[in-house]
């Protein structure tokens, strides 16, 4: 808990830009817009995370934010299609300090499950989705030999058809096999490669067919810092093979899996705020390596990244919280020129000091939103994408 502090302190404080030459030659697509933002007051103070998902089978994505402040519960509400959210419900089944929340199937069930972390102590803990907007019970996981567990994800580690959860934790990578009907293996650990592993993604790297986990290792505060972003290719039984490491700016933090330049393989994007003012992106060889990384503005402190097709031009762009204070604070939207490159950022204002962003199509019109927490002014922002989006939509040529 308290290098999740010192980080964002650190991001608060006010920086020197750091300038980079955009690509001038890259191909245009098609221009980028939001409307103003729409900014409400967090249910909760001091939001530290939040999740988008379909919890009602309507279509439309509900959102969920949890606070690592006092033992605060996960709150939840559905979406009206229209960028705002229904009567909010609570769930109290969480850890002391939930610093992070996942909507997934982790069931199997087809219902959208709440998973939830803790920065204060070594667990997990999941309240189950009965697809009607309810989330249940709670059930809670161990991970033992920890203090804290901060990011997870959702994937068939092992090829028995049932979701299995990997995460990380202050000292390196748990996995915990699902087994149905709402049961869970013994927690398995491994090496993350480095220090601190924060941000964690799984994906296919190599095209076997298997889940394979990018990690983002924050670093440790004395020499060697052990900062990097590494890869552990998976063996098929939830198992891994040893992290193979690689430099991606200055102590990574967040990361996102992509298909960038549109060659089948999956490429990476990362960010961190020691990195202050860039996003480094390494795009992927198909054989679970990647190529060295390529730096790219993105606005002050970029904490958090998500991917997606913002524009309608069938290129997967970025975007970016920019979590600075005081404001003006923004989003910075990053397009993809479909090879591998990005332009410079468009950056759209939301509340003080975003944090972590998700992305969803909140009003139902076919076009990703962005919902962003904002721990500045404990507030949430929604900017509704407002693209005018090509007439016969872009599609990837393979």
């Amino acid at each position: 808990m308290k290098r999740i502090i010192l980080i964002v302190a650190f991001a608060l404080l006010a920086g020197a830009a750091v300038h980079l030459a955009g690509d001038a030659s890259a191909p245009q697509g098609p221009a980028v817009s939001f409307a103003k933002a729409i900014t409400v007051i967090s249910p909760l103070l001091y939001p530290s995370s939040l999740a988008a998902g379909d919890l009602n089978h309507s279509g439309i994505p509900g959102l969920a934010v949890v606070s690592a402040d006092n033992n605060a519960p996960l709150v939840y509400a559905l979406g009206k299609g229209n960028g705002r959210f229904r009567h909010r419900r609570q769930n109290n089944n969480v850890g002391y300090a939930p610093g992070f929340v996942l909507l997934a199937d982790v069931e199997g069930a087809g219902n959208l499950d709440a998973i939830t972390t803790d920065i204060g102590a070594g667990d997990l803990n999941v309240a189950f989705g009965d697809g009607k907007g309810h989330l249940y019970g709670g059930k809670r996981l161990l991970v033992d030999g920890v203090e804290s567990t901060y990011i997870v994800a959702v994937a068939d580690l092992n090829g028995d058809g049932i979701p299995d959860i990997v995460g990380t934790t202050n000292n390196g990578i748990f996995v915990i096999l699902g087994k149905g009907s709402r049961k869970f293996g013994d927690t398995l650990m491994f090496d993350s490669g480095g220090q601190y592993p924060y941000g964690i993604a799984a994906g296919d790297l190599n095209h076997d067919g298997i889940p394979d986990l990018v990690v983002a290792n924050n670093g440790g505060d004395q020499p060697p810092y052990g900062y990097n972003v590494a890869v552990l290719l998976g063996k098929g039984d939830g198992t891994f093979e040893k992290p193979v490491r690689y430099e991606a700016g200055v102590r990574p933090w967040d990361l996102v899996l992509g298909d960038f330049n549109r060659d089948g393989n999956l490429d990476l994007a990362v960010t961190g705020p020691d990195s202050p003012n860039t996003v480094h992106v390494l795009l992927g060889n198909g054989d679970g390596t990647f190529g060295p990384a390529k730096a790219y503005r993105a606005g002050l402190f970029p904490i958090s990244i998500v991917a997606a097709d913002f524009n309608g031009d069938g290129k997967l762009d970025l975007a970016v919280a920019n979590y600075t204070n005081p404001m003006p604070c923004h989003v910075s939207v990053m397009l993809g020129n479909g090879d591998g490159t990005f332009q410079p950022p468009v950056q759209f204002r939301v509340g003080v000091s975003p944090a972590q962003l998700v992305v969803a199509d909140f009003n139902k019109d076919g076009k990703p939103d962005i919902a962003t927490i904002n721990g500045g002014g404990s507030t949430i922002s929604i900017l509704l994408n407002t693209t005018q989006f090509p007439t016969q939509p872009a599609s990837h040529p393979h």
